[in-house]
């Protein structure tokens, strides 16, 4: 299998002349090494056994992943960082679009503080165009480096450890069977399904799938009607004390499910195991999901002031960054609008790049009447409305992960006419804020 070259020099990403980005093989494995575990030492064995494991797989990678783009930084051709750059297929509004991520970002310790992880960044959103796509993702491992880069974020990952007896109930369960390692195909097409109608989502990639394969220890359970896998679940169950051994919690590490009831069914068997597990832990970014639980308080007890009680923890996740603006407009012309002929103008500050930028879109009327559609316009043409804000929360509105009218009313952004400020966050407004649960 032919793996893509990667080759850039400095000038051509804003870097040095004496650096250069290139493909990062198997004769550099050791350096890769040195610099990733050192880069990334928590639970990571560094010893011969450690890194021996971390040898063979790396190399298998590189030799064999199409979607996963090994990179490294060279200066006077010394590796001095790299990086993976994952190819994504992304949900963006009911089609799937490319989108690329950017994995183990890693400078080596002799070589910090000298913009090295700038210089990758920059060569990450070259990639990105230059692949095709026009959306940067990553999972920060600082939130303040990224939006200082023009990053902005995507929704929230909440967390509900509730009680067990707390999940809906359902009665009839009966669609709902084990699945076993030979499943994996059919749970791939499930979340392939799943991904096709949820705004934000991923399909799997090599590093996912390699996981699931190995994972031995989680249980699985899927809805299965006329022979379909329509939902499934991935748990585990772990023990909360070191003296009783029945005090355990159900911990859900993914779920996919066609329609709300395959949902509802899923989430009832495992209410059916309050006998074994008190407690089960939930992790979703749907914004309402405490909505269907008859009761959404959760097990910390807490009191927040006034009156509250607490029902989740919130994460901040994956961060995005339109990086090729009329690109991704084009990508998503199939989006649907509410009827209405509208010219848009953004004034927006890059803060990589440390300039004011201008882009332009329209909103118009189809010839059916029924929907609009957006696309670009000229940078000088005279618009309707226009909206004063940073590259960042650009990304976000766009994606739909903000709305227009809390960056307003929060003072994220400025809008030359209050009267179009109700229309366009209505635009603007996405059903379903952009989610997803791959780990990269």
């Amino acid at each position: 299998m032919q793996k893509k070259t990667i080759y850039a020099r400095g000038p051509e990403f804003g870097s040095t002349p004496e650096r250069e980005v290139r493909t990062v093989s198997g004769d550099l494995i050791e350096e890769y090494l040195t610099i990733y575990l050192n880069a990334y030492p928590a639970f990571k064995n560094i010893g011969d056994e450690g890194r021996s494991k971390y040898r063979a797989r790396y190399l298998d990678s590189m030799k064999n992943d199409r979607n996963i783009n090994f990179c490294g930084l060279f200066e006077n051709g010394q590796l001095i960082a790299l990086a993976k750059l994952i190819d994504f297929s992304m949900n963006a509004f009911g089609k799937m679009i490319p989108a690329t991520g950017l994995m183990s970002l890693a400078v080596h310790p002799m070589h910090k503080k000298k913009g090295a992880g700038l210089d990758m960044v920059r060569f990450f959103e070259k990639y990105t165009v230059d692949s095709g796509a026009s959306v940067s993702m990553l999972l920060p491992f600082r939130i303040d480096f990224y939006r200082k880069m023009g990053y902005g974020y995507g929704s929230k990952l909440e967390e509900y450890r509730i009680p067990t007896v707390n999940l809906p109930e359902c009665r009839d369960t009966s669609m709902i069977e084990f699945l076993g390692s030979d499943d994996l195909p059919r749970i791939l097409e499930c979340q392939a399904a799943f991904a096709s109608r949820n705004h934000g989502m991923l399909l799997k990639f090599e590093d996912e799938i390699r996981g699931m394969a190995s994972d031995s220890d989680s249980r699985r359970i899927g809805y299965v009607q006329d022979g379909k896998l329509r939902g499934y679940m991935i748990y585990e169950f772990v023990c909360e004390s070191d003296v009783n051994y029945t005090l355990n919690r159900i911990e859900v590490k993914e779920f996919a499910y066609e329609d709300g009831k395959v949902l509802q069914t899923l989430l009832g068997f495992l209410r059916n195991q309050s006998d074994l597990a008190r407690t089960v832990v939930i992790r979703t970014g749907e914004e309402d999901f405490y909505h269907i639980l008859p009761s959404a308080q959760d097990t910390s007890g807490n009191y927040i002031d006034f009156g509250f009680l607490q029902t989740n923890i919130g994460a901040i996740g994956t961060m995005y960054k339109i990086v090729d603006l009329e690109g991704f407009i084009t990508a998503s012309s199939h989006r649907k609008f509410i009827p209405v002929n509208l010219k848009t103008g953004f004034d927006y500050y890059d803060e990589l790049a440390h300039s004011e930028k201008t882009f332009n879109i329209a909103f118009e009327t189809d010839e059916s009447g029924k929907t609009a559609r957006w696309h670009v316009i000229p940078k000088d043409a005279p618009c309707d409305v226009r909206v004063k804000c940073n590259l960042a929360d650009l990304s976000a509105l766009l994606m739909g992960s903000c709305r227009l009218a809390s960056l307003l009313r929060l003072g994220g952004a400025e809008i030359s006419d209050d009267a179009y400020a109700d229309m366009l966050d209505s635009l603007l407004c996405c059903k379903q804020k952009p989610w997803t649960n791959t780990d990269y």
